[in-house]
């Protein structure tokens, strides 16, 4: 399912007192305080069937929050949100994780909130699990990858190919090029650029996303 499910014909807050009462251990003040920070407060005695796909996946976090858990498993949980709800939820989730000793394990495919917000990452392939690690440990590049902006036009085939610490080279502007490097260190490619005739007016590395990271180890072309 791509939503939680929930009694529709009740409103939000029934539903989540329904839940609360499973619990046995959750005040009406805890259930206000979910309603404030997921931001349904002011929508709280709707019928849930009136909810956006959004409203109720913010609903879902809620009531999966109620009674202080020690871990939380989420599916897409920023399923249907906007930009300004994403970031509202991920920022509670995230205070529930610094003060609370929250664990949460997240599953989702989409690579910059996961960047953003995880710790620890597993990437599954095919049902294999192919690389896992902190996302600083992932992204560090084992192959160095430069922004480099010509003035006067680019290195042609036979002098990229002349050089063998360059690995690949690849136009993205009129006048910048990403180039991968064997080796740390730009600034003898910079040498290696003016000796060639190549006036370089800046080079700058790339910062590989988490998605480029995924789409490398897996296979996929990020192109097709």
């Amino acid at each position: 399912m791509e939503t939680a499910a929930f009694y529709e014909y009740l409103s939000g807050r029934k539903n989540l007192e329904l839940t609360a009462r499973l619990l046995g251990n959750v005040s009406p003040a805890e259930i206000d305080e979910i309603l404030e920070r997921i931001g349904l407060a002011d929508r709280q005695h709707d019928r849930v069937q009136v909810y956006s796909t959004g409203m109720k996946q913010r609903l879902g976090i809620g009531r999966a929050l109620l009674g202080h858990p020690r871990l939380l498993i989420l599916d897409e949980p920023t399923n249907g949100m906007d930009p300004e709800g994403t970031h509202e939820i991920l920022s509670f989730l995230r205070e529930k994780v610094r003060h609370d000793g929250l664990t949460i394990f997240v599953s989702s495919h989409l690579m910059s909130e996961v960047e953003e917000f995880c710790d620890t990452v597993c990437i599954i392939n095919h049902g294999r699990l192919v690389a896992s690690g902190s996302v600083r440990e992932l992204l560090k590049p084992h192959e160095r990858i430069v922004c480099v902006t010509f003035q006067n036009g680019f290195p042609d085939h036979a002098f990229l190919a002349s050089h063998p610490e360059i690995r690949k080279a690849e136009i993205v502007t009129q006048d910048t090029m990403e180039i991968t490097l064997a080796r740390d260190g730009s600034a003898w490619l910079n040498q290696c650029l003016l000796q060639g005739g190549f006036s370089v007016s800046a080079i700058a590395p790339k910062q590989k996303t988490l998605k480029e990271f995924f789409l490398s180890i897996t296979g996929d072309n990020p192109h097709g």
